[in-house]
Parts: structure tokens; C-alpha cells; sequence
């Protein structure tokens, strides 16, 4: 999701500073990749400076992070900690990838992990915070599940089908057409709002 989005913020000539946690190149005169460490983030307060808009589409799977208590690690604390740095460097507007469903006192892990990081960032003093939570992502992938492969292929003609009404949050949509969505949407209005399927399209 992350790729998606960068390419659509440089493709609208916005310059852009990918923090990453693997070394990474890119030959667009808009992008700049930078390889931090997210154990020590601070010491890369500086890669913060002249960042008016912070992006957050960290994530990870238990099966990579190897724990559920890793897998929190980066979908809470490397988030939360990006947000802090941002806006002590005076970023004014944060935008973040939750899910549908998202609920702290979720009895789902996910959902409830994905609750716990959307309210740990609204209590950050930025002007301006969207919170997008999608369904199913549809979009190229590195690695990828068997049950998210199988999804990808299905639930695009589930959705035609099947949800409508209460039930059209949880359509998938393409990561191409989310990150759009969310650089129309940094800074578009104060205060705290969150996002789903309809607002995407």
C-alpha cells in the first residue's frame, strides 16, 4: 500500500521521504527512500524536518513478526512513534491505514490491535488526522497469503453481489484508488475523521 501511495503523491509532483526498514532506491526525482531503524527512531529526527504531511502505512502479518506481541510492535508502537517524531518536527496533518472493524476492546486480535493504534494517534495534537479503514485491499503484493490471494480474486464479485447498504464498508478496494483517496484527504479538513469504502470512491 505504501508503493501505491508514494507513486501517487509523486506522480502529483509532491517530494516525497519514504522511511523504510530495508534498503530501497528509487530513480524518481520526487522520491527519497531512507532506511531507519524503527527500534531507534530518534536518532533519525532529522529525515522529520520541513514534513507537513505524515503518511502511516505500516503493517505487518503475525506469521512475519513471528508473535503476536512483534506483530504489535509495528502496527502500534512504530506507528505511534512516527506520529510523535512527526509532529514534534511540525508536520500538521497525519493520515493512517486502519480496517474496518477496528475496536480497541475488539475480541478479535486484529481488530482490536488496529483499534488500539487509531486511538493511541487521536490523542496527538495534529490539526488535522484521517483514519481510513478499508475492507480487503486489492493491489500487487510482495508476499502474500494464500487466504488474501484467494480473497483478491473473490471478494471483488462477492462485493458486486453481496454488500450493499450497512454492509458496503467492507467492499475491497484497489490500493491505486485508496492512495488517492488519502492524498485528497491530508489536511482537507481539522479535526479527527475517519473514512471508509464510500468515501474512497
Amino acid at each position: 500500500m505504501g508503493e501505491s501511495l508514494i507513486d501517487e503523491l509523486a506522480s502529483r509532483k509532491i517530494k516525497v521521504k519514504g522511511l523504510t526498514r530495508k534498503r530501497k532506491e528509487s530513480d524518481n526525482p520526487y522520491v527519497q527512500y531512507v532506511e531507519v531503524d524503527y527500534d531507534n527512531l530518534k536518532e533519525f529526527q532529522n529525515e522529520f524536518h520541513e514534513v507537513r504531511d505524515v503518511y502511516i502505512c505500516l503493517g505487518t502479518t503475525i506469521n512475519r513478526a513471528g508473535s503476536k506481541e512483534a506483530f504489535q510492535k509495528v502496527d502500534i508502537d512504530y506507528c505511534v512513534e512516527v506520529a510523535k517524531h512527526g509532529l514534534e518536527a511540525g508536520a500538521k496533518n497525519l493520515t493512517i491505514i486502519s480496517s474496518v472493524g477496528a475496536d480497541s476492546r475488539s475480541s478479535a486480535f486484529y481488530l482490536r490491535t488496529k483499534g488500539i493504534v487509531e486511538r493511541e494517534i487521536c490523542q496527538l495534537k495534529y490539526e488535522s488526522i484521517s483514519i481510513f479503514r478499508p475492507g480487503l485491499l486489492i493491489g500487487p503484493r510482495k508476499d502474500i497469503r494464500l487466504g488474501e490471494f484467494i480473497g483478491q480474486k473473490i471478494h471483488p464479485i462477492l462485493n458486486n453481489l453481496l454488500l450493499f447498504g450497512r454492509l458496503r464498508k467492507y467492499r475491497s478496494i484497489d490500493t491505486a484508488v485508496l492512495a488517492r483517496s488519502m492524498a485528497d484527504s491530508s489536511g482537507f479538513s481539522k479535526g479527527i475523521k475517519y473514512l471508509y469504502f464510500s468515501d474512497f470512491m
